[in-house]
């Protein structure tokens, strides 16, 4: 065997033996186990091969739901609405559909927008004395595009006027009537 080969053999398992020394103390504290490296190379007949270390596969961790706190729109109860008292936000151009209604006490009376930047607006002095309605939120210049929907119960019997805002004067208004 080659006097080359000899020595690098040798010097590899001198690093390994001083590498498994260390592994073998009580971590570091000063036990008597030293590491010592031999300085005249160990004639050996055949060449053997060193291991080399195989990585042990690292477990991954399972995944589990963490539950996390995220925030949930809650979505308030709509009242039931009864067809008959669904009225169309611009369904064909600046109208109500229908322009004029009449619902009983305690009905839910729906808006529902079919085209943009309306709003629904009671005439003043278009609603009796002790209703407490004001239309749609926002007051006179917020207006809502198509989708928007828009609920309201009316608990006070009379008539109720209503116009949209910004196309009042282009003859988008309605009525409806509550009755006991």
């Amino acid at each position: 065997m080659d006097r080359t080969r000899r020595r690098v053999l040798a010097a590899l398992a001198a690093g390994v033996t001083g590498s498994l020394a260390g592994c073998g103390g009580d971590g570091g504290s000063g036990g008597d186990a030293t590491p010592t490296a031999t300085d005249t190379p160990t004639d050996t007949a055949t060449a053997t091969e060193t291991e080399t270390a195989t990585p042990t596969p690292t477990p991954t961790a399972t995944e589990t739901p963490t539950p996390t706190a995220t925030p949930t729109a809650t979505k308030t109860a709509t009242p039931a609405v009864d067809p008959e008292q669904v009225v169309a936000v611009a369904p064909d151009g600046f109208v109500f559909a229908p322009e004029t209604f009449t619902v009983p006490v305690g009905a839910t009376v729906q808006w529902r927008w079919e085209g943009d930047f309306h709003n629904v607006r009671p005439d003043e002095g278009g609603i009796p004395g002790d209703s407490e309605w004001t239309g749609t939120p926002g007051g006179d210049s917020q207006t809502y595009r198509t989708g928007y929907v828009y609920d309201h119960t009316f608990e006070v019997p009379g008539e109720y006027g209503y116009h949209c805002e910004p196309h009042q004067s282009v003859g988008m208004v309605g009525s409806f009537t509550v009755t006991e």
